[in-house]
């Protein structure tokens, strides 16, 4: 089975009561998150659930923080124009919102400027500059930009302005020649965190610029903005970013800022129980939505203002604003994946390079990151304008596509950006060739393993502890972000009873599942995975737990993350399930269930066949491990198990010749073909076909305490049922038989094997091969493309006896030996 992304459970065994969970009074779901973060201890604990705002960090252990707040308030005291050169992403106008709030509040004029994204791009620009000389300025602090503004900053002296940087962003081999520079990534400066955002640290300034008992009073007017921009900047929500966080979301519920509170209310968050996420992914994309169409100023007005009419204004602005991007967004992306679906190649390329006039330049990195989310593919988007592409890059992990870009910059105009996302400009002559080349690296640098995604999630959530008091404790552990991500559990073998698409474009996914209980699951952006299910389907589905309210009545509600089949409904519908068929059904007359058949005794007939699901399987799923499956269900529950380990497996329907450190899976196997000794231990999944294999096992395994037969007695209906559609009755051998003497040959997907036939799959499997072995028919399968081809042979001369058939007679055998051994 291939899945799209890869699950590996952080915790593999039963949740149960903990020495933290009883000390600090917390469910033993909530103290098994905490130690999956490496919290084991209940001080660690109580910091991170609570952590306040006296753990702030002192300012001054800044480099240059004393420099650059002496230089301010020198300013300050000589009335010097003053600008704030700000940045259009939701950090920089954040920055440039504290820093223009903390002059107002001590009554000083000051300015600010925030390059146009269409038509300036990011950072610093000499343009900008002159034109702020233009208007008399004396110093310029920049946020959350700045640091690789060399040439700039430069030409910013040579006009007589004093540059003062603020920022956050990796430190290039030449720094600016600035008046100062605050930035705790610069090599030395030692202050003890230097994981900030640019809001952050604009933050940490005006701490600096504040007396200490006055800022106690005065944080608590940034403290909202501070907490959007740090949440929005991705930016690890530990130490001082996760106190800046936890504290700033309690104040959002109170609506301090005007403008941030009119906000919320045009996103229709419920202000009491606003998160992390709602900002992430409601609040943050529409401030951002105003800086990629070129009006990054009003998000600087909104979070600024004290006029209420006039933030409801605003709000009502950037709301329009971000529908005309998820407009955009949404035909950008159609496009993208018409272009896609229109090109076969796209299915092997490693790096998706998409080019397309006339597609907005504010709006592509976000399609980028879109198509990268759902292909795991690095993506290249590139929109093209007087023969020219420009565009976004962005990545998945193990693969820089900076250093990618690096490798072809001979054809590029320009670019830039770091390991995970990029930025560049290329003559639109040259697409075809970056995406050859891009490829050629990629297929260098990547193996089939690292294009799947690898899901971390908590551990595997029980139906008893699904409940509104758990929504209620995990947020107890926001705020959630990056090194504190959303919890994420799985449910598995849930039966599917419905799916449908919704939303206004039909993107998202909704389905129902149950098990004791049902449950609804919304996948937003996730519609595209709904044919690849059907009504009756059992799943395993990874989601965040969270509630809906509707109607006042409030009920848990899975926000889904992924979903996989973990049983289909229907075996004849399922290509894999007819592979295993036709491989229970025997290969050849000589091989198959062969062995103790014939020299059963006593001993055999005593033999302990009895197992238990008790036990907590991870623990023995291991490298050398060899796992047996003689069952539909008993091979899927094999993979679903295997699948959320760190180890590698292959499914072997033969026998494997080499050693290898993979966890092996073989279907309904020969035990007598197997070399035992190679393997550590044994798992059975299902019920061996007789006494005599279990046997045969006992006294080859090198220790037969090695041998886990996690199974139960429900296990042997699956078995049974297998033995009693084993072999074919006459009038079955007779259908096939006359339907081939009118069709002559078939070639046709292996699903329609049942509907033409109308026996079940595994009676036509070994009816084929009988047929095969009397010389009555050949068969081939081509299991790359799912192709049954049955060709008649000419009429033998004597007349067809089944019972020459040594494929029926051991078949027969078989029966018989499982008859007696259960």
């Amino acid at each position: 089975m291939i899945y799209n992304k890869k699950w590996t459970l952080k915790y593999k065994g039963k949740i149960t009561d903990t020495d933290l969970s009883d000390k600090i009074n917390i469910s033993p779901e909530i103290s098994q998150i905490l130690n999956n973060r490496g919290i084991d201890n209940e001080k660690d604990a109580e910091i991170f659930m609570n952590p306040s705002l006296e753990y702030l960090r002192d300012p001054f252990l800044m480099k240059d923080m004393k420099k650059a707040t002496d230089r301010i308030k020198k300013a300050i005291e000589n009335n010097e124009r003053i600008y704030i050169y700000g940045d259009y992403d939701v950090d920089g106008v954040s920055s440039t919102s504290i820093l223009y709030l903390y002059f107002k509040s001590i009554d000083f004029s000051v300015k600010y400027y925030i390059p146009n994204r269409l038509e300036e791009g990011y950072g610093v620009n000499e343009d900008a500059i002159r034109k702020i000389y233009d208007d008399g300025c004396d110093l310029i602090i920049t946020v959350d930009c700045g640091i690789t503004s060399v040439k700039e900053v430069e030409i910013a002296k040579e006009l007589g302005i004093d540059v003062i940087i603020t920022d956050h962003h990796e430190c290039q081999s030449e720094i600016p020649d600035a008046f100062a520079i605050v930035n705790p990534k610069q090599k030395d400066c030692h202050y003890p965190f230097d994981m900030l955002c640019g809001c952050g640290v604009a933050f940490k300034m005006i701490q600096a610029l504040t007396d200490e008992e006055e800022f106690k009073k005065s944080m608590f007017d940034y403290l909202e903005i501070v907490t959007l921009a740090t949440i929005c900047d991705i930016v690890p929500l530990v130490d001082e970013n996760r106190i800046i966080v936890k504290n700033g979301l309690k104040l959002m519920k109170e609506g301090k800022n005007i403008g941030l509170r009119e906000l919320i209310k045009v996103c229709g968050i419920e202000t009491q129980k606003i998160g992390s996420s709602h900002i992430g992914y409601s609040v943050g994309p529409r401030i951002n939505a105003s800086g990629r169409l070129g009006y990054s100023y009003l998000g600087v007005q909104l979070f600024t203002t004290d006029i209420q009419e006039e933030a409801k204004e605003i709000a009502n602005i950037l709301e329009a604003k971000n529908i005309e991007r998820q407009m955009i967004e949404s035909k950008m992306y159609k496009e993208a994946e018409d272009i896609i679906s229109s090109d076969e190649r796209y299915k092997d390329d490693k790096v998706l390079v998409i080019a397309k006039e006339g597609w907005q330049h504010g709006i592509i990195g976000i399609v980028a990151s879109k198509l990268t989310e759902k292909y795991y593919k690095p993506t290249i988007l590139l929109t093209i304008e007087d023969n020219e592409a420009t565009g976004s890059a962005r990545s998945i992990k193990g693969f820089s596509i900076f250093d990618a870009l690096v490798s072809c910059k001979d054809l590029m105009n320009k670019f830039g950006g770091h390991e995970q996302a990029a930025g560049l400009s290329l003559d639109a002559k040259n697409i075809l060739e970056l995406r050859e080349r891009v490829n050629e690296i990629a297929d260098y640098n990547l193996t089939k393993k690292d294009l799947i995604e690898n899901v971390k999630v908590e551990y595997e959530l029980s139906e008893y502890s699904v409940s509104l008091s758990l929504v209620d404790d995990l947020h107890k552990l926001e705020p959630f972000g990056l090194s504190n991500p959303s919890p994420r559990f799985i449910m598995r073998d849930l039966l599917l009873t419905n799916v449908y698409k919704m939303g206004k474009n039909k993107q998202h996914l909704k389905i129902i599942v149950e098990k004791e209980k049902s449950y609804e699951c919304v996948g937003f952006n996730m519609a595209y995975m709904a044919d690849d299910f059907q009504v009756g389907d059992k799943v395993d589905v990874l989601f965040q737990v969270d509630e809906n309210n509707f109607n006042n009545e409030r009920k848990v509600q899975f926000l889904m993350k992924d979903i996989r089949l973990s049983h289909p409904k229907l075996s004849s519908s399922n290509n894999l399930s007819l592979k295993l068929f036709e491989k229970i059904s025997p290969r050849d007359k000589d091989s198959l269930y062969s062995i103790n058949t014939n020299n059963t005794n006593n001993e055999d007939l005593e033999v302990n066949i009895k197992g238990t699901k008790d036990i907590n399987i991870f623990d023995y799923i291991k490298e050398d491990t060899l796992i047996i499956a003689n069952t539909l269900n008993g091979f899927y529950r094999a993979i679903s198990d295997i699948s959320l380990t760190e180890f590698e497996y292959d499914i072997n329907f033969n026998y494997i010749d080499e050693k290898n450190e993979k966890v092996q899976l073989i279907f309904s196997p020969n035990i007598d073909k197997i070399d035992l000794k190679r393997y550590n231990s044994i798992i059975l999944y299902d019920y061996l076909y007789n006494k005599g294999e279990y046997s045969y096992l006992n006294k080859n395994m090198l220790n037969s305490e090695n041998i886990i037969k996690y199974y139960d007695n429900e296990d042997k209906i699956y078995l049974k049922n297998i033995i009693d559609n084993l072999i074919p009755n006459r009038e079955e051998f007779i259908s096939i038989y006359k339907q081939m003497l009118v069709k002559k040959e078939l070639n046709i997907e292996l699903i329609e094997l049942k509907k033409i036939f109308n026996i079940l799959p595994l009676k036509i499997f070994v009816i084929l091969k009988i047929f095969k072995e009397l010389d009555l028919l050949k068969f081939d399968i081509n299991y790359n493309e799912n192709i049954i081809n049955i060709k008649l042979l000419e009429k033998p001369d004597k007349k067809l006896n089944l019972n020459e058939s040594a494929i029926l007679n051991n078949m027969k055998q078989l029966k018989q030996e499982y008859a007696k051994s259960y």
